[in-house]
């Protein structure tokens, strides 16, 4: 039995089908890590602009210890001893 073909490329259509699949399977994550790592970049410039725009200031965890000392012990209570036990 004869194969009819046209003689347009009709052959050569599952090797140009597999490429493409292949092509969308590698490009796939790589354009997926991509669009996340804009993401982060984007949500941290979002989150430090943020920040910088905020009036108050938060108060870190060693504000507090030379503060004591400053202003005198009998205006600020000094801070509890931790662990001091029986």
């Amino acid at each position: 039995m004869e194969t009819m073909t046209c003689g347009c490329g009709e052959d050569r259509i599952p090797g140009i089908l597999a490429r493409g699949v292949v092509a969308l399977t590698l490009a796939g994550p790589a354009l997926a890590a991509l669009a996340a790592c804009v993401l982060v970049v984007v949500l941290w410039a979002v989150t430090r602009w943020r920040d910088g725009a905020r009036a108050e200031r938060e108060e870190s965890f060693f504000d507090g210890f030379g503060r004591w000392e400053e202003e005198g012990a009998a205006e600020v209570e000094p801070p509890p001893v931790r662990g001091g036990g029986s």
